[in-house]
């Protein structure tokens, strides 16, 4: 467990009536004296009320008890991880770093602060930024302030499960290079599409095939698009899904017509009366042939969604970064994790408690003495050799990918245009590529 995990094991806490105090208590307030005084007016003995009610205010109390002792629980999780994360003797570590004090010139003072900023504002949080701005002489661009906040609002309406936003602004880029440009346009089109085709086809199968001709078909020489088809038409889970009037995401497109916009009659739909409720409780109850009950299937379908939904929020934030040349990770988020999560900081401060003076002064350190093990995605250094010439990378001799997807160092490629050569044939496959399309790769 980490920081984050114990952080949203607090949040859900706090979002859960059971497990809060303010639960049981509004409970007990809202119904147990209302329905107490309610009996002494009608002419119940008021002795046998209050005692009814002291057994119920014990209950309460152990309720009350019940979830403080989760909060608790998950309060020392909360401590035990900031412990690990961060070591305990921080003030000792700081005057080993202090010759020279750390951010003392005004340069770095500056890139701190900018980094702050950056990282805040990519995340939308404007009143945190502002307060930056009256701190310091930085100022968050108006541009960048105005794409964030067009970057929140999809996101937020992705993880509502609203993707016309998202659709609306890849139907705004789908001309740029990069949605349509060979040889990896984004898929991110695709993966909305699909996601409304799956959410349709929960209540309407000929919608959902319709909505697929229209909207997915284009698709089908790179996507499994007729897999995904013939598995909507042979999903025997849907009829359970059908028939139960829950409040899962699956609702969602019940308001969805079929170019997956907003239902003028969702709201109509969604009344029911007393009679096809009682009918919706007595078929929850059935089985499905293959033995699972129809709430095994449901809880199936959403945590299929919920991965679904959490999977397009990255593959947007990925898309959308990249469209405006932006980092694609917060780079101040980056550095904490590599100095936290994955214990880079205790590793340093151990190799520099047992080497002592042989290390020198730890700042004028040129390089790390020690591998500090990091995952795959935190490794910065290319280690990328050349199929063609058998040697690795450099700045100078940088990767370079062809229009196939192939990848050769850069003196190779030079090497193959020799000769007055306008493209250069891949060393693996027939497909040209001219020097203008060939992209450098950054490992």
């Amino acid at each position: 467990m980490y920081i984050t995990s114990a952080l949203s094991a607090l949040e859900s806490l706090s979002s859960s009536t059971s497990t809060s105090s303010s639960g049981p208590l509004n409970a007990l307030i809202d119904d147990q004296f209302t329905l107490a005084k309610s009996r002494i007016l009608s002419g119940e003995d008021p002795k046998t009320v209050i005692t009814e009610l002291q057994k119920n205010v014990k209950n309460c109390k152990k309720d009350v008890e019940k979830g403080l002792k989760s909060w608790y629980g998950a309060l020392g999780n909360l401590g035990k991880e900031v412990d690990k994360a961060f070591p305990p003797n921080l003030a000792d570590i700081s005057e080993a770093y202090s010759d020279p004090p750390l951010f003392a010139d005004p340069e770095a003072a500056q890139a701190l602060d900018r980094a702050i900023l950056e990282s805040l504002g990519r995340r939308g949080l404007w009143d945190a930024v502002e307060a930056i701005e009256k701190e310091t002489s930085l100022r968050y661009p108006k541009t960048k302030r105005d794409l964030s906040t067009e970057l929140q609002h999809i996101l937020l309406s992705i993880d509502q499960l609203n993707l016309q936003p998202a659709l609306e602004w890849c139907s705004e880029t789908k001309n740029t290079i990069f949605l349509n440009s060979p040889p990896h346009p984004s898929s991110l089109p695709y993966h909305l599409h699909k996601l409304i085709f799956k959410l349709i086809s929960l209540k309407d199968k000929q919608k959902a095939i319709k909505y697929a001709n229209e909207n997915l078909i284009k698709y089908v020489p790179t996507q499994p698009v007729l897999k995904l088809i013939t598995a909507c038409l042979y999903d025997k889970s849907d009829d359970s899904t059908q028939d139960r009037d829950g409040d899962s995401p699956m609702n969602y497109n019940d308001n969805l017509d079929r170019d997956g916009n907003e239902d003028d009659n969702g709201e109509e739909g969604m009344i029911e009366n007393d009679e096809s409720k009682s009918m919706t409780m007595h078929k929850s109850r059935r089985r499905l042939s293959n033995g699972n009950s129809i709430e095994t299937i449901s809880k199936a379908k959403e945590k299929e969604f919920e991965k679904d939904k959490s999977e397009l929020v990255e593959m947007f934030k990925n898309e959308f970064c990249r469209r405006y040349q932006w980092s694609k990770e917060d780079s101040l988020k980056i550095s904490i994790e590599l100095g936290s999560k994955f214990g880079s900081l205790d590793k340093i401060e151990k190799a520099r408690k047992v080497m002592g003076e042989h290390l020198g002064n730890i700042r004028k350190w040129d390089e790390l003495p020690m591998e500090v093990p990091l995952p795959p995605e935190r490794r910065y250094h290319s280690v990328f050799v050349c199929p063609v010439s058998k040697e690795q990378a450099t700045e100078s001799n940088p990767p370079k990918m062809l229009t196939c997807g192939h990848v050769i160092a850069e003196e190779s490629f030079n090497r193959l245009l020799k000769g007055g050569r306008r493209s250069v044939k891949c060393p693996y496959c027939p497909m040209e590529t001219s020097q203008s399309v060939a992209q450098r790769l950054y490992f």
